[in-house]
This record gives structure tokens, sequence and C-alpha cells, in this order.
């Protein structure tokens, strides 16, 4: 199973942080301690240094040695705040009297050792948790204070069952990651999934143009959201005895052409223009922002290039096309403008094919 990247600056600022609220805490509690004692006028001459100075040097000390140690071996950050909480920890047992005998606080360690979510820091938390544990029971011991063997069987115990609870929430934590992982992949792929089925119901398989369904969307699009005088203009193309190729030399040669064509009309034009396959061998352009006379210019253009093109698979024969191209007129609707740009297309191919055929003007032959 995947595991946390190691050395996670984030988290190890956050304990850095929560051991400065620690030590705060502590300092707050020393001095409210202190004022009640000078207050009951009790011997707080005695206390102040073994119990209020000496720990703050020895914090701040530890608080100092930790950030040197963090910058100067950042490979080894996380080792380092596991070491770092556990002096701290050991500090504190020894600083406060009520704590003398409460070895669960080094089981704080091991409980923070558990955010790195790897095996190898909790063994090394619990097994320096031990060592502490047993170093401080030698001390203590050494110091006239009594540890009973049932001091140091139950702080065993709890130490080995914090390690216990720390493998458990790490391979809880990481089972939840490997779900939310599979969730995040399986949620990718039903997107590029829909992505690939949006495609395909739009854009025609063969030559890679948008279809006829695509067609009408955006045609419907334009017709309401462009300005009213932002020029619109549709050319319907029709490649010429297209019939002939496909009964002459097959079906297959007749895709060759339709995706050659597709091709070359993409290749003609601008950024602004979007081209369909219409239907059959029928291609269709929207052209928006062009003059009546830049988008002659393009169909003449796309014309020589396609008569100029050679198809291996039809040697001899030369490859021609008719257009059909009319403006958008505001005051029409929509069937009534593509049914004048058919009339203009099959006027067009009436008129000896290989030509363009434009609305209200004499045909223009290439």
């Amino acid at each position: 199973m995947e595991q946390i990247p190691a050395h996670d600056p984030v988290w190890n600022r956050k304990l850095i942080s929560m051991l400065w609220w620690i030590l705060l805490t502590y300092e707050v509690a020393s001095l409210l301690s202190l004022l009640v004692e000078i207050v009951q006028g009790e011997n707080w001459r005695q206390t102040l240094l073994p119990f209020h100075v000496i720990p703050t040097v020895f914090q701040l000390g530890i608080m100092g040695v930790g950030y040197l140690a963090i910058h100067r071996l950042k490979s080894y950050s996380d080792f380092i705040m596991i070491i770092w909480t556990m002096t701290m920890a050991c500090v504190f047992i020894l600083s406060i009297p009520e704590l003398s005998n409460n070895y669960a606080v080094l089981c704080i360690p091991i409980l923070l050792s558990s955010i790195y979510f790897q095996k190898k820091y909790i063994v090394f938390a619990s097994s320096l948790g031990i060592a502490c544990f047993l170093t401080l029971t030698l001390v203590q011991t050494f110091s006239g204070i009594q540890v009973t063997a049932f001091d140091v069987i139950v702080g065993l115990t709890v130490m080995l069952a914090t390690t216990l609870l720390c493998f458990s929430i790490m391979e809880r934590g990481l089972t939840l990651m490997q779900k939310l992982k599979e969730s995040v992949v399986r949620e990718q792929d039903l997107l590029i999934r829909n992505v690939m089925i949006d495609r395909l119901s739009k854009v025609d398989a063969l030559t890679e143009l948008f279809n006829h369904r695509s067609f009408q969307e955006h045609a419907d699009h334009l017709i309401s959201h462009i300005p009213h005088d932002t020029p619109l203009e549709l050319a319907l193309m029709d490649i010429d005895n297209f019939k002939l190729i496909n009964d002459t030399y097959g079906h297959w040669v007749g895709d060759v052409v339709l995706k050659t064509v597709g091709s070359l009309i993409q290749e003609v034009l601008g950024p602004d223009d979007m081209s369909f396959r219409y239907g059959g061998e029928e291609f269709a352009v929207l052209f928006v922002g062009k003059s009546a006379q830049e988008v002659l210019g393009i169909c003449e253009k796309m014309m020589a290039l396609i008569r100029s093109t050679v198809i291996p698979e039809m040697p001899g024969h030369k490859l021609t096309m008719s257009i059909g191209v009319a403006t958008y007129n505001r005051n029409t609707m929509k069937k009534a403008w593509f049914q004048l740009v058919d009339e203009c297309l099959y006027k067009a191919k009436r008129n000896g094919k290989d030509c363009i055929y434009r609305h209200q003007a004499e045909p223009h032959v290439s």
C-alpha cells in the first residue's frame, strides 16, 4: 500500500507550533503556581530554581537545539521531531512533581509519530519511549523516589498499547487514502469516458470535423449571441462526382477522399471559422466576422488546393468541389438561410460544378 512521503514540512511546522503552545501553557501554569506560593507565604525560594527556572531553561534550550537540528538535518527532520517531543516529555516528568510517576506522558510522542503514516517512525518512537521510560525509572530510583514493579509493568503496558493503537490508526488511514485514490481514479475514468462520448456525439469519426448536430448547435449559438453588426456567412461544399468515385474505386477510397478534403478545409480556415461534415460528401463552414470578399477568397483558395491534391488511390482522377455561399440576414429564419445556401450549392452544381455560387450574385467560376 502506498505510504505518505516522508519529511513533510507542513506537518512538522504544525508540530513545532504545538510545542510552543505546550511550552507557553507550562510557563503560564508555572508562573501561576509560583504566585500562589508567594501569596500563601510558602518557602517559594526553594522551588524557584528546581521547578521553575531550570525547567524553563531546559525547555528553551531544547527548542533551540530542535530548530537548529531541523534546519541542518532536513532529511532526518521526522526523526528529530520525535526525539524533540520525547525530550520535552522527559523534562516535564522530571520537573513537575505531579508527573513524577505518570509515564503516560511518554505516549504522546508515540501518538504523534502516527501522523507520518509509516511504520518505521512508530517503531522508532515506541523504542525511544521505552528507553526513556527505563532511564527515568532508574534516575528516580537513585533519587530516592519509590518505583514499584507494578509501576514498571503498567508503564510498559500503556506504551505497548499506544504503539498498537498507532499501528491501527496508520493502517486505517492508509486504507482510507487507498479508497480515496481509487475513487478519484474512477471519477477521472468516468470523466474521460463522458468527454469521449460527448466528443463522439459531436465529432465525425472519419474526418474528425464537427458533425451535423454540432453544426446546428453552433449555428444557433452564433445567431443568438454575435453582435448585429458582425457578418455571418455559411458555405456549403459538395465533392463533385462522389458517387462515381465510390462506384469506380470503392467506398474505402471514398473514405480517403472525405478525410483528405476535411483536412484540406481545416488547413485553409482561420481560427474564428468552424468546419463541419454536414452529411455524406457535403461539408459546411461558418465564417464569423469576414466580409463577402474575404469569404470568397478563402473558398477560391480551398477549391484550388483541392484541385491540386493528388489522391494516390485514384490515379488520373481530378478532385473538384462545388460551393454555395450566402450571408445570414437578421430578418430571416435560420431554416430559410440554410435552404438559401442549399439552393446556391444546387445552382453551382447545375452551372457545371467546380465553381462557387453566391446568393444575389452571378456564378463565380474558378
